[in-house]
């Protein structure tokens, strides 16, 4: 990980008034710290969001599709369709691991638009493939192309934007996914009218692809590989990003004792299992969404109407659950409580509801639970200290992420189609767990700044100043002056 150089000039800058954004210092000329973050907020965030947007509707591409002829078209039959889906974060999980080796040895904004540029062909090719083989490494690809944009855009934050202001930046990025949503479900329901030689679904894939193919070269021309080489800085303010906001290289050494506390602190091991019984049943509504509808009587293009509501009505709950997490101290697992009882009503009308309206009502409840993950993922990077630490926690948490996201579609067995109650009894069973975390991980971490407060109260001040590169080598258990965030 990479720590921004600590300034007294930087940060507190940004909260002065308009008229007292100028910093002044000897060694660097005047700038207006203001003007420089609206002009990375202007250009550089913008292209970040689309980004994540075509990502989005990327991976919808395939659920689109199902209800647009893919299965009837290249004789998907058994789990086929959920391999198709499943594939995908195996690709996904092999250019992860190569993406966070070449982060710091090449350009990234060259970087996102080979990503974009590769995946895009290789979305628009799909549309040429002629049986379930071919779709499936047409799908890995994707997934392995896809797989450079979320680390690439992790690194660039810490580049562009201090920690502050990083956070609100990554939620409006973030949110994207559900733009992607909207556009997804508008585009699916144009060509759901459209006649032509092909089948729908290959028209969908093209769209995509091309779309994705074009929006490259937007990369290319507009997002710089680093601020000293933004064309909307000048000299003055480049200096500034290069000595005030770079981001310096600290040797890191592997700690096998931070290693070992890792599989042995319970904290470690509920969030895992709290990010897993919250990404398994996700994964599941982005792969078989629109098989879901489907399933409950409503046509294709019926499906990408709802569709688009769904995406709105999600983008809304995650906004909202965000807010009040943010708003109100130490309330994220009180949030996540709230939102899994949601959910859970929701999963229990699809599983027993008879009429259509009950369990289009049961599946907009249902899509109230993505707002669980970032709320997890906040806790995950607040409560987690030590670089050999954080580092296996955060490797577990993605491996964590991928796994479910491909035992997620499995869970939709053939057998049990057009209704699937198995997947949904699995869904209600994940949300009982995510409900039972929520409890535990609060009073866990309760407990654990009791501990703490102990600590404090008999710690001995050090006879020497620690530098921050040796606070943050400290696992938080062992520091009197953490606290953790629930």
């Amino acid at each position: 990980m990479e720590e921004k150089k600590s300034s007294s000039t930087d940060t507190k800058s940004l909260d002065m008034s308009p008229e007292d954004h100028v910093l002044v210092n000897e060694a660097l000329p005047a700038v207006n710290l203001k003007k420089m973050v609206w002009k990375v907020d202007l250009i550089v965030l913008p292209i970040m969001m689309i980004t994540y947007c075509m990502q989005f509707m990327d991976k919808l591409a395939l659920s689109s599709g199902s209800v647009f002829g893919v299965k009837t078209d290249l004789h998907l039959v058994g789990q086929d369709y959920s391999w198709c889906s499943s594939i995908f974060y195996f690709g996904f999980m092999l250019g992860n691991f190569i993406a966070a080796r070449i982060l710091h040895i090449v350009p990234l904004g060259k970087l996102i638009f080979a990503a974009v540029f590769f995946w895009g062909i290789t979305l628009a090719c799909s549309a040429a493939s002629q049986n379930y083989a071919g779709l499936m490494v047409a799908r890995f690809v994707l997934g392995f192309c896809e797989s450079f944009v979320s680390p690439t855009f992790v690194f660039m934050t810490t580049m562009w934007w201090t920690q502050q202001q990083g956070a609100f930046r990554t939620n409006i990025y973030f949110a994207g996914n559900d733009i992607g949503g909207v556009i997804s479900s508008l585009i699916a329901f144009g060509i759901g009218h459209a006649g032509g030689a092909l089948m729908p679904w290959r028209y969908l894939f093209i769209c995509y692809g091309c779309l994705a193919f074009v929006w490259s070269f937007v990369i290319l021309f507009f997002l710089p590989d680093t601020p000293s080489k933004a064309r909307f800085f000048d000299s003055s303010e480049k200096k500034y990003y290069k000595e005030e906001m770079s981001t310096s290289e600290v040797e890191k050494k592997w700690d096998w004792e931070q290693a070992k506390s890792c599989v042995t602190d319970v904290n470690v091991w509920l969030i895992l299992v709290a990010i897993a019984s919250s990404i398994l049943p996700n994964s599941g509504v982005i792969s078989y969404g629109y098989i879901i509808l489907d399933s409950f009587g409503f046509t294709s293009i019926q499906s990408t109407l709802i569709n688009l509501a769904l995406s709105v009505f999600t983008w809304f709950c995650i906004t909202f659950a965000g807010y009040l997490a943010s708003h109100f101290k130490n309330s994220r697992c009180y949030v996540i409580l709230i939102v899994v009882v949601f959910s859970l009503v929701g999963g229990c009308l699809i599983y027993k509801g008879q009429a259509k309206g009950v369990k289009l009502l049961g599946y907009f409840l249902v899509d109230v639970q993505p707002a669980i993950t970032p709320l997890l993922l906040g806790m995950t990077a607040s409560n987690f200290k030590g670089n050999t630490r954080r580092s296996v926690v955060n490797s577990a948490v993605f491996i964590v992420y991928c796994a479910c996201n491909i035992a997620g579609p499995q869970l939709f067995r053939a057998k049990d189609a057009p209704h699937y109650p198995h997947a949904f009894l699995s869904w209600i069973v994940c949300y009982c767990i995510s409900a039972c975390l929520a409890v535990i991980m609060r009073f866990s971490w309760i407990h654990s700044n009791k501990k703490l407060e102990k600590l404090a109260e008999s710690a001995v001040l050090p006879a020497t100043k620690s530098t921050d590169s040796e606070k943050e080598e400290i696992m938080e258990f062992m520091d009197p002056t953490f606290r953790y965030k629930y």
